[in-house]
């Protein structure tokens, strides 16, 4: 397990003062737009119509109840008291809710953030970036709109809803009933769109999210696709792609142009049957015209929640789909963590050792068998063999982005399973044979390999190394802006900047990828004599493309499906015969060829 369940609520619970306050705010809203009307009701019954004030106003206000100027004065004061009271509460609800809605979206953001990056590369491999770049940039904005629309929108309005309800009941009971009859309606509409809008945004968001994954590793490989001269076909693809996503789009927006119109039609029925209702209870003597004023005004005030309840039904319906998404991610378990007991060391020496391990990455489908070696500070041991003997998968087991299926690899003599990964990634350091950079500055790149490391120790590391003249022969030096991926950067600069971070770095085991696959000649010479020292105290593990380059290595083993069917030095291997002999032959003829 990688971590605790995904729960929202946790991070709404880290927002829940303002959350709280903004409840507050919203329930101090509702109370004065329940209270709104009621200043009309006596202006028009006892200023217009001069009826009697009720008890408790005379008593409250003896002497304006007598002067009818006087007391349309008030009441008109009233009203706009509690406008401006509406309205503050409004800015208060609206900003405390804002806030936390964006809160909650960083907190999120980066929780899933840190858990994609703990997720194994075998994850990584079979999911496209474009798609997790949509999970994680317009998924998680749609926590923000959740937040946002039940806070702004839902709960004010359904405390308003109440309030106005209870008001209603309160002053006549029968005309409440008549007026609220179109409440159950209401909410059935708006359940069943909202349930078929949800799903086919949920089906928008596949859609959306499978345009923009290919979109994305189309311009990956923009050079292949130009060099191939298949843009024509590129464009195809995304138009059909396109058009997919623009019939579940239209499909959608034919749900939501349905939804609004319904809900105002049923409105506007339950409108003309209280107008109707009401004035004949006034002629009839029954209800006076500023009770027939007030519950106008409320039959207005239900409209309006009930409409803002429509309108948010989409947003409810996206956020809740990217919510699925979000917790599918989070589902998503690592299999390599930290053990409960995992205890780092005082020290590493650096003795690495693989003991009987096997591993495959399909079960039935064994990708190393019974393998065993070991390697201590100071030695080299190389791995040769054919493309998919294993060789890049014993690298990965020795940092842990995967588990042997049985056996153990050990680092001085203690199973790496128990060890925390942070101790065992600082003390086995691995450069890939791409040697991959991150957007920023070469010196940037290089101290990355040790947290805190400056520009400083970055030279130092870079000159220890034997790289610094190709770095300051870069146009801005140590300080060379480098895209993303090292893009604008030859691959031999690339490798030269990866060896000054493992240099920097300072782990007890290193793992190189043929480090000098992608130099020169003159490059090469220099790089070795920096390797050498780099090496001339640490276990070093080399998987060699190129063998010409691992002569001096004191160890060399040969990989076939898995399996080590030859080890010993460069000479003993040669007299040996077999495949490493057969391998060298066939470089050389190939190096021949070349020229």
């Amino acid at each position: 397990m990688s971590g605790p369940r995904w729960r929202l609520r946790r991070h709404l619970g880290a927002e829940r003062r303002r959350l709280g306050m903004g409840a507050m705010a919203m329930v101090a809203r509702a109370l004065v737009l329940v209270l709104l009307p009621w200043p009309l009701k006596y202006l028009v019954n006892i200023v217009l119509f001069g009826a009697s004030p009720p008890h408790w106003l005379m008593h409250l206000l003896p002497w304006a109840t007598a002067d009818r100027l006087l007391l349309l004065n008030l009441l008109s004061g009233a009203m706009l008291v509690l406008g401006v009271a509406d309205s503050v509460f409004d800015y208060i609800g609206n900003r405390l809710f804002l806030e936390a809605g964006q809160r909650v979206v960083f907190s999120v953001r980066q929780q899933l953030f840190g858990h994609l990056a703990r997720l194994p590369p075998a994850f990584h491999r079979t999911r496209r970036g474009g798609e997790l770049m949509t999970r994680l940039n317009e998924d998680v904005g749609r926590v923000r709109d959740l937040v946002t629309v039940v806070g702004t929108a839902l709960l004010p309005q359904l405390l308003t809803l109440i309030g106005i309800v209870g008001a209603m009941l309160a002053v006549d009971w029968r005309y409440a009933l008549l007026a609220t009859a179109i409440l159950p309606p209401l909410l059935f509409v708006s359940r069943h769109w909202s349930l078929l809008l949800r799903r086919q945004l949920r089906s928008l968001r596949l859609q959306d999210g499978e345009l923009w994954a290919m979109a994305q590793e189309v311009l990956t490989v923009l050079p292949l696709v130009q060099a191939c001269a298949r843009e024509p076909h590129e464009l195809g693809r995304f138009v059909r792609r396109a058009a997919r996503s623009l019939r579940s789009g239209m499909e959608t927006s034919r749900t939501q142009s349905q939804f609004a119109p319904l809900i105002n039609l049923l409105i506007g029925l339950g409108a003309a049957v209280v107008a109707w209702y009401g004035a004949r209870r006034v002629i009839a003597g029954t209800l006076t015209p500023g009770d027939l004023m007030l519950f106008l005004a409320y039959l207005r005030g239900m409209v309006t929640p009930a409409r803002q309840i429509a309108k948010a039904a989409p947003t409810l319906g996206r956020a809740s789909v990217a919510l699925e998404r979000i917790r599918e991610l989070f589902g998503e378990r690592a299999a390599i963590a930290d053990a409960p007991d995992a205890r780092a060391p005082e020290q590493c020496r650096g003795d690495l050792e693989f003991r009987d391990v096997q591993f495959g990455y399909a079960p039935g489908v064994p990708t190393l068998v019974d393998l065993s070696f070991a390697i201590q500070p100071g030695r080299k041991v190389a791995l040769v063999g054919p493309s998919g003997a294993g060789k890049s998968t014993i690298a990965s087991l020795a940092v842990r982005f995967a588990d042997p299926d049985a056996g153990a690899v050990l680092l001085d003599g203690q199973d790496i399973r128990t060890l925390p990964l942070g101790y065992l990634r600082r003390n086995v350091a691995l450069m890939l044979q791409d040697a991959p950079l991150l957007h920023g500055t070469v010196w940037e790149n290089i101290a990355y390999g040790r947290p805190g490391a400056d520009r400083a120790a970055a030279i130092r590391a870079a000159v220890a190394a034997g790289v610094d003249p190709i770095i300051r022969a870069l146009p801005g030096g140590y300080d060379q802006p480098v895209a993303e991926r090292g893009a604008t950067l030859s691959g031999g600069q690339r490798q030269c900047i990866a060896i000054a971070r493992i240099t920097l770095a300072e782990a007890r085991v290193v793992i190189l990828d043929e480090p000098s696959s992608s130099l020169d000649a003159a490059t090469e010479q220099g790089v070795a004599a920096a390797l050498a020292r780099l090496t001339a105290t640490r276990a070093t593990l080399v998987i060699a493309h190129r063998l010409a380059t691992i002569r001096d290595a004191d160890l060399i083993l040969v990989l076939e499906r898995g399996r080590i069917v030859q080890r010993g030095n460069h000479a003993a291997l040669l007299r040996e015969g077999g495949l490493y002999a057969r391998l060298l032959q066939a470089q050389e003829r190939t190096l021949v060829a070349a020229e």
